[in-house]
């Protein structure tokens, strides 16, 4: 086993950060490490090339390479050594980042967190006392060394600095910081000024860089075997198989057009004065003189809401309810975690647009929530800007590389960052999705998994009324659609009146209420707290669907019964990885020890979406590296590139060379139904049936052609 770590001068490896330091340790707890010069006004280490001859040496004779975020660590390599890639074997790497959130998914992951956790070792102290002496050296850069440049936020060379964050941290992704982008700067200082060789500045970074790759193997070890007593090993190979695709997928990056982006800025910024005005002018209907804040909530604001409107505070109707009889508590998600006072938040604001009677009211929170959809928007569109990189120096594409988390969150939904391309947004009247997109020459093509967060509950279950749904999706009543099904339980006379038409007779009322409640249900709303039934406008509507839908009840119970007996629930068992177990996934529990009865089916049924998705993708990435690599594949060979550019939760998009002539979908036509396949081939390790939707994109991901 050797364990391997890099420290960098930024984390964004695409704009000109690179390791100046790496450090490796044995099984037998030798270490070496490798310290570069950083050039104070560049910020470029100065590598001797047979430091980098010894380091490819290591690991290609390496039997099991051990990393934390080992993704991240490749490409700072490859950006000083592209003979890496010739030595570096993806089947020999093990992550602790992978283990330690397969072994406690809704814990910390970062190296300190899990050294603590697993070791009993603190190397908190180390980081301390780096933080401490890279903070003075950057104050004395200031003063002394002003040409020297330090990292700061705005930067072009550093689009991710900026605060600490501690969310961020316990991730286990490398800290965005500014003195984590200048750890190279207490030795080089000690160096330029004649620091005598026992002052700390001359070792305290690789202290703490040689503590990390010996607390990263003793790590692994524990987990290695934590992992095979819990029999989780098999789940543990399948899911190590994500690395390289991701890695791949960064690299690659996802391209978008400044024209479209520029429209769109444009636009947003009108509407959203537009709604700011709306919202100035109802105020002062009321005789109030309302300051908008440029984000958040001010004083102005929330007198007009809660004193001036007396627009009801969500409280009990967006609480969740603990425990039963006579030991019930209440957590209100409608209130300020800090302060407890009443909130204006996103969820608040949904709640009061589907919930309150028509009148200026109502008007006020459309108009409001409508500016700040458009406000945020901009706030992505000018990150896009700020991480963009120009495409083959055109003056119209750029690219962005967004770092890839797939331990981000609580379950197997992958996070992602600088930028965030799991936010953008496809609304109508909000489509983000149209800036990005092919480049010429290019083609994408987009894979959906069906309804298959409703396939999933509703096949485990046997829930007969969304199995016939399904089943017969293009068959009366209800032809495939979730929405008729609950209409049709909420209003039978209605339905049996209008039929599918109900959707355009009640377009604006009994119809857009149905999906309002329907979506409250999918947010976490519970039977007790009402906050469905007000969406729907149906006194005891979550009731009487459970009632219509009992099997599905029963399964919610089921996992909501798990989660507090066990503290974690599971995903399906994947039949070609362990016929009897799944990924478990950890269910906080409450001060009043019982856990979020949300959570439990939550967590479940999307965590078993997220694992179709990741078997998808390990299928699809295998298949298309074969074309790539010249194979045969329906009787020619295929050139051109065929990528992984995106996967938005339940959707794949795919990067290929453009087709030509009347009709150029019909180039990749065998390609893409292969790629569909092997998507659906996901179903059958879960039990599931899992059909798969794809469009193509000739021009913007926003439009797109069913095929």
């Amino acid at each position: 086993m050797l364990s391997l770590d890099t420290e960098t001068t930024g984390v964004d490896l695409h704009h000109g950060a690179r390791p100046f330091l790496v450090t490796t340790c044995n099984e037998a707890g030798e270490q070496a490490y490798w310290q570069w010069d950083v050039d104070p006004l560049t910020r470029r280490p100065r590598i001797p090339p047979k430091d980098l001859y010894q380091i490819r040496s290591l690991i290609r004779n390496a039997d099991e390479l051990i990393l934390q975020n080992s993704k991240f660590d490749y490409a700072a390599l490859l950006t000083i050594d592209s003979k890496i890639a010739d030595c570096w074997d993806w089947v020999k790497v093990k992550d602790t980042l992978l283990a330690g959130h397969l072994l406690a998914s809704n814990k910390p992951h970062d190296l300190t967190s899990m050294a603590l956790q697993y070791l009993g070792v603190d190397i908190e102290p180390y980081e301390k006392r780096l933080k401490q002496a890279c903070n003075e050296a950057r104050r004395l850069v200031r003063t002394q060394l002003p040409e020297w440049r330090i990292a700061k936020e705005g930067l072009p060379e550093m689009p991710s600095a900026k605060g600490e964050s501690k969310e961020k941290t316990a991730s286990g992704l490398p800290k965005t910081s500014p003195w984590a982008f200048d750890m190279w700067l207490p030795r080089a200082i000690a160096k330029e000024l004649g620091y005598p060789k026992d002052h700390i500045w001359w070792t305290v970074t690789e202290e703490y860089a040689n503590t990390d790759s010996a607390v990263t193997l003793a790590l692994w070890k524990v987990q290695c075997k934590e992992l095979e007593r819990r029999k989780l090993w098999r789940i543990y190979l399948e899911r190590l198989k994500v690395l390289p695709i991701a890695y791949s997928m960064e690299a690659r990056g996802v391209t978008l057009s400044r024209p479209r982006l520029e429209e769109l800025t444009t636009l947003f910024k009108e509407d959203s004065d537009k709604a700011g005005q709306q919202c100035i002018s109802i105020a002062a209907g009321y005789g109030h003189e309302l300051s908008l804040p440029k984000s958040g909530i001010n004083k102005s604001l929330t007198t007009f809401v809660f004193d001036v409107a007396k627009i009801p505070p969500m409280g009990e109707e967006g609480s969740y309810v603990y425990g039963g009889g006579g030991s019930r508590a209440v957590m209100s998600v409608g209130r300020s975690k800090k302060t407890g006072a009443p909130s204006i938040s996103k969820v608040v604001l949904e709640h009061w647009e589907a919930t309150l009677p028509d009148g200026p009211s109502k008007d006020f929170t459309v108009a409001l929530r409508s500016k700040r959809k458009r406000d945020t928007a901009l706030t992505y569109m000018q990150s896009y800007q700020r991480f963009w990189l120009p495409y083959h120096f055109s003056r119209n594409w750029f690219r962005l590389h967004p770092s890839l988390n797939p331990t981000g969150t609580d379950t197997l939904r992958w996070s992602c960052a600088n930028p965030n391309e799991q936010n953008i947004s496809k609304q109508e009247g909000l489509n983000i999705r149209y800036t990005f997109g092919p480049v010429p020459g290019r083609e994408w093509w987009k894979f959906d998994g069906k309804n298959l967060e409703l396939r999933i509950p509703a096949y485990e279950s046997g829930e007969k009324k969304m199995i016939d749904l399904f089943d017969r999706a293009k068959d009366p009543p209800y032809y495939g659609s979730y929405h008729l099904l609950i209409f049709d339980i909420l209003h039978p006379e209605k339905f049996a009146e209008h039929g599918t038409e109900c959707k355009n007779v009640y377009e604006s009322t009994w119809y857009q209420w149905t999906k309002n409640g329907d979506f409250a249900v999918v947010y976490g709303a519970v039977e007790e707290s009402g906050t469905a039934d007000r969406a729907y406008h149906v006194p005891g509507a979550q009731r009487k669907i459970k009632e219509h839908l009992k099997d599905l009840a029963k399964l919610n119970q089921k996992y909501i019964d798990l989660a507090n007996k066990y503290g974690w629930v599971e995903t399906l068992p994947d039949k070609t990885v362990d016929p009897d177990r799944g990924y478990p996934l950890l269910c906080t529990r409450s001060e009043y020890g019982r856990v979020l009865p949300t959570v439990p089916f939550n967590y479940h049924v999307q965590g078993t979406a997220c694992w179709w998705m990741m078997k998808a993708m390990i299928r699809v990435y295998a298949f298309l590296e074969s074309l790539n690599q010249g194979e045969l594949f329906a009787g020619k060979r295929w050139p051109g590139g065929y990528y992984i550019t995106m996967q938005i939760h339940d959707e794949l998009d795919l990067d290929c060379p453009a087709g030509k002539g009347r009709e150029p979908w019909k180039y990749n036509l065998p390609v893409i139904r292969r790629v569909q396949k092997l998507m659906e081939q996901g179903g059958a390790d879960i039990g599931v049936p899992t059909p798969v939707s794809c469009e193509y994109h000739a021009r913007t991901w926003a439009e797109g052609k069913a095929i």
